[in-house]
């Protein structure tokens, strides 16, 4: 359980410095794209494109970090309510119901991916499958830190109220 911990943990500090990378990324090409259109009057055509690519990839490992870190956005009013053993019932739907969710966005996000690795669009002849393997990488991550809930019951405490399972 430990051993799986610190892999998560590894996981997403990896994962957070690959977006504050691409952040880093982003910001450089747009001064890049900045500077040679207003300044050199010579604009590059793949600055676009390259930085939506980025910004893809920044909000799905974004997701997974905030998965992780339980700092999505919750509505946890009416479940504080209730007592203790309802809201651990209610915990486990919505968390189940979310790995239904990212199985699908696993499976169909690798199948999507997979089928354009052969299409090209853009100014730099570049498969769309670029954008959308951020979803299956992204969804991956999630599963890894769902079983990491299941493992550790100490990732499973909600930011909000402590002790709540």
């Amino acid at each position: 359980m430990n051993l799986f911990t610190t892999l998560c943990e590894a996981l997403m500090r990896v994962t957070m410095w690959l977006i504050g990378t691409l952040v880093g990324g982003i910001v450089v090409i747009t001064l890049a794209a900045v500077w040679t259109r207003y300044v050199m009057n010579a604009p590059l055509s793949w600055t676009e494109q390259v930085s939506r690519i980025l910004f893809v990839w920044v909000t799905f490992l974004g997701a997974a970090v905030l998965y992780r870190q339980r700092l999505h956005i919750t509505i946890d009013m009416f479940i504080l309510m209730l007592p203790k053993r309802l809201r651990t019932l209610m915990y486990w739907v919505v968390e189940l119901s979310v790995l239904g969710f990212i199985v699908v966005f696993l499976i169909y996000g690798y199948r999507l991916s997979v089928t354009t690795l052969g299409q090209t669009f853009g100014a730099l002849d570049i498969t769309p499958a670029t954008f959308y393997f951020a979803a299956p990488v992204s969804a991956a991550l999630m599963i890894l830190f769902f079983i990491e809930k299941l493992v550790d019951p100490s990732k499973r405490e909600h930011i909000s109220s402590s002790h709540i399972l």
